[in-house]
């Protein structure tokens, strides 16, 4: 370690031995030179390297990471666990906007074609009971009249009934 000290524009440097036994001790900087500013930056400069030492044993120092880890551990869960509501979100939202998709192809298949069915709907159909199936259009009927409104029902029935014809 080097220190440098400025007293009555005399530089004294403090060394510390290169021995087995430290030594520290004052030592007198030659100054008869005159050609470098007393107040330059070579001599302002204070240099202090502080050696910090872990005086802790050695199990206290493992507590220590093993906490630490613990945090970093903890906070990564944490993070997948919002990346994965995200994501989860994201799927559901995706699947909101398939069956709404899929609905309104229904629903415009409904109303383009009157006498195509899907197969699979025409083998339900054969196995219910005819109240279930009335009733079952009657409330798809009441729910296409709340939606779309009395009067575009009624055109769009008369264009298909008038279509059959």
């Amino acid at each position: 370690m080097l220190f440098v000290c400025l007293l009555q524009k005399r530089p004294y440097y403090l060394h510390s031995g290169k021995d087995s036994v430290p030594r520290k001790y004052l030592e007198k900087q030659d100054t008869s030179q005159n050609d470098e500013d007393p107040f330059g930056p070579t001599f302002r400069k204070l240099y202090f390297k502080e050696e910090e030492i872990d005086t802790r044993e050695h199990s206290e120092k493992v507590k220590d990471k093993f906490a630490e880890a613990g945090n970093d551990t903890r906070n990564a869960n944490q993070f997948v666990k919002f990346v994965n509501a995200h994501i989860q979100n994201k799927v559901s939202h995706l699947e909101k906007i398939k069956e709404a998709q899929r609905k309104f192809e229904e629903e415009l298949n409904m109303f383009s074609s009157g006498t195509d069915v899907p197969v699979q709907k025409q083998s339900k159909q054969d196995n219910t009971n005819s109240d279930v199936e009335n009733a079952l259009i009657i409330r798809q009927l009441s729910a296409m009249i709340n939606k779309y409104g009395i009067e575009k029902m009624s055109k769009a029935l008369d264009q298909i009934l008038a279509g059959k014809q």
